[in-house]
């Protein structure tokens, strides 16, 4: 075999994400609409909107990294306060003359996600972060930030509120919800509700209403904040009202729901008549999270927040942004094909989707939709980084859990019968994240990781492999590999009936064999240069094993368990995807590429 370089097939999708709509006045004291925007291929936009014209101008932040306006407030100068993640950068857009300023870094250098920005009466921006839950004020009169560290010393997510007495109460997430109030003033800080562990049903959600005061919603209650006090009430007030522009009327993008962002609805004051505007600016690409061989042969995959499902056609070379395919925003983790089918499980809440592509494109959630979003697999499951189709006619996913949770389930559903299973406790606290089917042992290969939910540290030690007995419901054996490992994040079953994975973690990453029939691990290979990429082995049409890493797609070949580099290149590879015909198909970033082989 040959290889050629590799080429670049396309830009899928051009979307949005985190977006938000600001109304404000121009120089002329003119409304305008303020849409602040996030992308992958580039960084952050901001695009101003003429409401009456719909006449649009674009800047960009110049700050590398700062691809998601992960906070962003109207403040009472009319200005739009923007918070960037991963760069940690609080910008400012001036809507009297167009312009974006990098005003610095809020809290280096491990808060990287700014969560919310509030601002006091006197103009000062509050701004809490991920990374340490820290606390960062800004004086936008003499460019100063204050930092105050920490607001918590376990939990890494701060969402601050100003309080109508000066204090900053901070919404603490995920592990454990609680509230803490700072006083600037003296320095003092305190939590005024417990720490409830999120495992056990713990909540907790810090609003202002519309009343200009805050208020708690917890598991323990309704409670209005007075310093640093928690008084009960019956229920909560009406929410604090959004901004309006001068008469009153209000603009939302009416294309939301379906993660466009390309029309803009403005109602008149008091529910008045409604009208609609296109809205023109220029997106760079939307990462691609998935990428995957279709029941129909066609290319399909998924693109990062928004999650629009796109489709290539290597015959004719066509390539559709075919749109939203889930209720879930944020992208498929895994997709599998049975029946003529393709099935798609995405992130958030690990929701499960039914495409027919032999049937026209009407995404919905009710019966005849055409994606069919179906429902969560479980409550616990959040992102199913896997699937196996097959075993007992059921669509399988393995999942990390939610947020601030522990322990990744295995589950199943039933197109027979529409029934969903899981099995909750299967991994312990690690998570289920990689599945092959052995159909000769007519068993299922799970491997796992020893992350959590989101904003969790990992409780397990190491990486198990181990085998279910989806007909008797019960594991048959388990164990690890000899490497320290974190994960593995990536199997398949061999055509000589052995089974491949791949493992990272403390060591060097590495590739196992193993016999599922005397259940050892029979050889740890060392990987080419490159981290594993999950879901990143398959078996090619030469009946050989191919996987990749971030800097290589190599071949290995299961008599002799030689591996040999196709092609190297330094952090080429993001995305792994599937070999159709005589080509691997892959991504980075926002672009599908390919490599032609010759077998």
């Amino acid at each position: 075999m040959t290889q050629t370089t590799i080429h670049t097939v396309g830009v899928p999708v051009r979307s949005v994400n985190w977006v938000r709509l600001f109304p404000t006045r121009d120089a002329e004291n003119r409304d305008v609409l303020v849409a602040v925007m996030g992308q992958q291929a580039d960084n952050l936009i901001v695009v101003r909107i003429d409401p009456t014209t719909g006449k649009t101008n674009q800047v960009s932040a110049q700050h590398p990294e700062s691809n998601y306006p992960t906070a962003a407030t109207l403040s009472r100068t009319g200005r739009v306060y923007i918070g960037a993640a991963h760069s940690g950068h609080l910008f400012c857009y001036d809507p009297r003359i167009g312009t974006l300023d990098d005003l610095g870094v809020i809290n280096p250098p491990h808060d990287i996600f700014p969560c919310r920005i509030d601002e006091a009466p006197d103009g000062t921006l509050w701004i809490g972060c991920y990374g340490t839950a820290g606390l960062t004020s800004y004086h936008p009169e003499t460019g100063v930030f204050t930092r105050y560290g920490r607001m918590d010393d376990t939990d890494m997510y701060c969402y601050p509120l100003v309080a109508p007495d000066g204090r900053i109460a901070c919404d603490i997430k995920v592990t454990h919800p609680h509230v803490v109030v700072f006083d600037p003033s003296t320095g003092e800080k305190r939590a005024v509700t417990p720490r409830l562990a999120r495992e056990n049903g713990g909540r907790c959600n810090l609003l202002r209403a519309a009343d200009g005061r805050l208020y708690i919603d917890c598991a323990s209650g309704i409670f209005r904040l007075n310093g640093f006090d928690t008084i009960p009430v019956e229920a909560l007030p009406d929410p604090e009202p959004a901004p309006t522009m001068s008469d009153g009327s209000v603009a939302i993008f009416s294309d939301a729901a379906s993660q466009i962002f390309r029309t803009l609805a403005i109602t008149g004051p008091q529910g008045g008549a409604m009208r609609e505007l296109a809205i023109d600016y220029q997106a760079a690409g939307s990462a691609l999270f998935l990428v995957h061989a279709g029941p129909d042969r066609q290319i399909y995959g998924s693109s990062v927040l928004p999650l629009h499902l796109f489709c290539y056609n290597p015959v004719t070379g066509a390539m559709d942004d075919l749109g939203a395919c889930s209720t879930a925003a944020g992208e498929a983790y895994s997709m599998g094909n049975l029946d003529g089918k393709l099935y798609i499980c995405s992130y958030p809440g690990a929701r499960l989707s039914v495409y027919d592509p032999s049937q026209p494109y009407h995404f919905g959630t009710e019966p005849g939709s055409n994606p069919r979003d179906i429902a969560r697999m479980d409550e616990i499951s959040y992102r199913p980084r896997a699937m196996v189709t097959g075993p007992l006619g059921r669509i399988w996913t393995a999942s990390v859990p939610d947020y601030g949770l522990w322990g990744g389930p295995l589950s199943w559903y039933d197109p027979g019968t529409e029934r969903f299973g899981t099995y909750r406790d299967i991994a312990g606290e690690a998570s289920c994240w990689s599945l092959a089917w052995l159909e000769k042992q007519k068993l299922l290969a799970v491997g796992t990781t020893i992350a959590g939910g989101t904003g969790t540290q990992p409780r397990a030690s190491h990486a198990v492999l181990f085998l279910w007995d989806f007909r008797r419901e019960e594991k048959v054996w388990e164990g690890s590999p000899d490497h320290p490992s974190h994960a593995i994040n990536a199997l398949i079953a061999g055509p000589d009936e052995r089974l491949y994975g791949t493992v990272w973690g403390d060591g060097a990453p590495a590739l196992f064999v193993f016999d599922p029939d005397a259940c050892v691990f029979v050889s740890l290979l060392p990987l080419p240069e490159g981290r594993p990429l999950d879901l990143g082995l398959q078996t090619g049409p030469d009946g050989m094993i191919y996987g990749f890493t971030s800097s290589c797609f190599y071949r290995l070949d299961p008599v002799d368990l030689s591996i040999t580099s196709v092609v190297e290149e330094k952090g080429a590879f993001q995305t792994p995807g599937p070999i159709a015909g005589d080509t691997v198909y892959f991504s980075k970033v926002h672009e599908l590429k390919a490599i032609k082989l010759r077998f």
